[in-house]
């Protein structure tokens, strides 16, 4: 792997509706997420309009064309993660003095959502000499937080070999021996419906909004899904145990009359960093068994 030190912030979040773009600041680097909208432009207008958001990124940031990468966003369709290049190379992110490698140009997402800092490090905080399972891991960093906590074991889970390698790279940064620390590709909502092997302190549950991958013939809808996830999830929970879930459906509704728990505190504005203006971002709960 190919990397650098860098740190990372986002500056910009899409309040403005004919500038409808995210702007990620990764310390000379910059991720330029443009959300497709329907805009009445010609291709020709189109892509003025485009290179006069870069020339001015690059001014404002003093970087060149060339560290700015440029993505285009849908709402999802039921496929996360898309890879779009391959490039190969990674660049090596300080967040609360932990390291994670990040992949600026090969797929949609870089490999660490900034949205959730504030929880990665309150999972942090809450981790020592605890059992904590990640699912829906995706590159781990809710693990690695832990791991950096004082956890005990960490449990991470997703259905791609590609994010649990990732994972594991991001381990290896932050010199986190594997040993105690397990890693599971599997499709975590059928995993959820098995009779618990082992009971957890700490539950991370961060799904997709909807989930059709070619590996698994299960179908995922959050919205449809949460009710019987979130119980599944609480099944492997020590009493007392602590369950942090959250997803970005913007329209989502939580249905916390059918949760078999003792207590539920929505916790979305607190999650939420200060440095986003869109505070539908995500939702999150604590949820106690």
């Amino acid at each position: 792997m190919n990397q650098h030190q860098i740190s990372c912030y986002r500056v910009f979040d899409w309040d403005m509706p004919e500038y409808p773009l995210c702007i990620d600041v990764y310390e000379n680097k910059i991720h330029l997420a443009e959300y497709k909208t329907r805009h009445q432009l010609a291709e020709d207008q189109y892509q003025l309009w485009l290179q006069e958001c870069i020339s001015a990124v690059k001014e404002i940031f003093l970087v060149e064309e060339a560290d700015i990468f440029f993505k285009k966003r849908e709402r999802h369709k039921g496929t996360q993660y898309e890879k779009v290049n391959e490039t190969k190379t990674f660049y090596t992110v300080q967040e609360n003095g932990i390291k994670f490698l990040v992949n600026l140009n090969d797929y949609l997402d870089t490999g660490l959502f900034l949205d959730h800092r504030v929880i990665r490090k309150q999972v942090m905080q809450e981790s020592k000499g605890k059992h904590v399972l990640n699912l829906f891991s995706y590159t781990g960093s809710f693990s690695v937080y832990a791991a950096m906590g004082g956890a005990f074991t960490t449990t991470t889970v997703d259905l791609s070999n590609t994010y649990l390698n990732w994972a594991k790279e991001n381990f290896k940064a932050n010199n986190i021996s594997l040993a105690k620390h397990s890693f599971i590709k599997t499709d975590c909502k059928e995993w959820l419906k098995q009779s618990p092997s082992r009971l957890f302190d700490i539950i991370v549950l961060d799904p997709p909004t909807l989930s059709k991958s070619k590996m698994t013939k299960t179908t995922f809808d959050v919205q449809l899904d949460h009710v019987e996830m979130v119980n599944n999830a609480l099944n492997h929970l020590v009493t007392g145990g602590k369950l942090y879930f959250s997803n970005n459906y913007r329209d989502f509704k939580f249905d916390a009359t059918k949760i078999n728990a003792t207590k539920i505190t929505d916790i979305s504005l607190f999650s939420i960093p200060q440095d986003f203006r869109n505070k539908k971002i995500h939702f999150c709960w604590e949820i106690i068994k």
